[in-house]
């Protein structure tokens, strides 16, 4: 009775990526006491995730024979050992904390002018949120990834969690709020040059707390590398900067979309990847060519911050750690759509550092990863590891290295 009932009780989390104790005890025709205690064996065993005041879902990307012997497994042995499921030795893993939102992409001609309406000639629904953009690159970029973000309880939220579940992100945390909608994306593209325009609403992404992320320290601290956007709660982002720093986890922050608070955090970063916008704002220097790219890149080091990366667009990217720079050209692509360029490249560099390559290989293997990415129709497609690895072997490319003058 109980063991079927935990088996109801799995399959509807799984369903729905959080379901409230009044909502299963309904559900089930039990007491929330029984739920309770339900979800405490449950959570006991590892199969689920509990917190105070919420609930959440731990989702891992299993395949129907794999999560049918786990609903076996809890039927027949109800003494099932957490260590059994969780405890496979694995390498390049990477968390990423993160945005989820749902990307509304329209297809114009051309970029609109103030006031100007334009027809659209395509319209797409589709997943997005930088988070979820490089957490789903650096999954293709073969790495194991742990997805921490939060969404609503609308009518995107069951869009999310189906499509985070069923995706390559090997495992996931999906909190959910009632106080927030799903973040949402308006995004328009330039049909003539694949350039953009994006409005973003960050809704439950801003909700998450650093509490929520506390809870997530054991994931955290078995990652190699740590992924970091701005998408997502300034509190949220200080706590895992700090689990980071505390457990020497390297930190990958991409400081989009900008804001001024990141400037403290410069200290507690290992790898920054601004673009020119970003690194024109951090700096004070604006970013126009390599020469400015370069003099931007210093003044960011000397915040405090280990390497900077500046992507550079359809130029490529410039490193610098402080002894030289690094300028890796960008890997000629037809170009369909510019909007998750940026993210893949985040996601194919934390991916390549968190298999232990070297820096100047995981700049050459993000440019190339990018440049397949943006030959994609939306922002949440990317390439797979195999033609990633093709470009790189059939291009003739060289890297630029130069010392700094200090």
């Amino acid at each position: 009775m109980k063991a079927e009932r935990h088996k109801k009780i799995i399959n509807l989390i799984k369903g729905n990526g959080a379901v409230k104790v009044s909502v299963l005890a309904k559900e089930l025709d039990v007491t929330k006491e029984t739920i309770r205690s339900d979800l405490n064996t449950l959570a006991e065993k590892g199969i689920i995730k509990r917190c105070h005041g919420g609930a959440f879902i731990e989702f891992e990307t299993l395949d129907k024979v794999a999560k049918k012997e786990i609903i076996q497994f809890l039927e027949c042995n109800d003494q099932i050992d957490k260590n059994d499921l969780a405890n496979k030795t694995a390498i390049n893993k990477v968390c990423v904390l993160g945005s989820f939102n749902v990307d509304m992409i329209s297809y114009l001609p051309r970029l609109p002018e103030a006031g100007e309406s334009l027809l659209s000639n395509k319209f797409i629904f589709s997943p997005g949120g930088k988070g979820c953009n490089q957490a789903l690159a650096a999954s293709y970029a073969d790495a194991q990834v742990h997805f921490i973000t939060k969404i609503g309880t609308d009518q995107f939220s069951d869009y999310a969690v189906n499509f985070i579940s069923s995706s390559r992100i090997k495992t996931s945390t999906i909190y959910q709020t009632e106080n927030y909608q799903t973040g949402t994306a308006s995004i328009f593209v330039s049909e003539e040059s694949g350039e953009n325009i994006i409005s973003i609403y960050s809704g439950a992404n801003m909700d998450i707390s650093a509490d929520e992320v506390k809870i997530q320290k054991d994931k955290i601290i078995d990652a190699d590398i740590i992924l970091l956007q701005l998408e997502t709660n300034i509190e949220a982002l200080k706590e895992i900067i700090a689990i980071g720093n505390e457990n020497n986890i390297p930190i990958i922050l991409n400081p989009a979309p900008y804001n001024k608070i990141v400037n403290e955090l410069l200290p507690m970063i290992d790898v920054l990847t601004p673009n020119e916008t970003e690194a024109s704002l951090l700096s004070g220097i604006e970013v126009i060519d390599l020469v400015s790219a370069k003099n931007a890149a210093v003044s960011i080091y000397q915040q405090g911050v280990n390497k900077v990366v500046i992507t550079l667009g359809s130029k490529g990217s410039l490193a610098y750690d402080g002894y030289k720079y690094i300028y890796s050209p960008a890997y000629p692509a037809v170009v369909k759509n510019t909007a998750g360029a940026g993210d893949a490249f985040n996601g194919a560099l934390a991916a390549s550092l968190a298999k232990g390559k070297q820096f100047s290989y995981a700049l050459r293997y993000a440019s190339a990863f990018s440049s397949l990415a943006v030959e994609t129709s939306n922002a949440s497609e990317m390439p797979e590891d195999i033609n990633v690895m093709h470009r790189i072997n059939q291009t003739t490319y060289s890297q630029i290295v130069t010392q700094s003058p200090e």
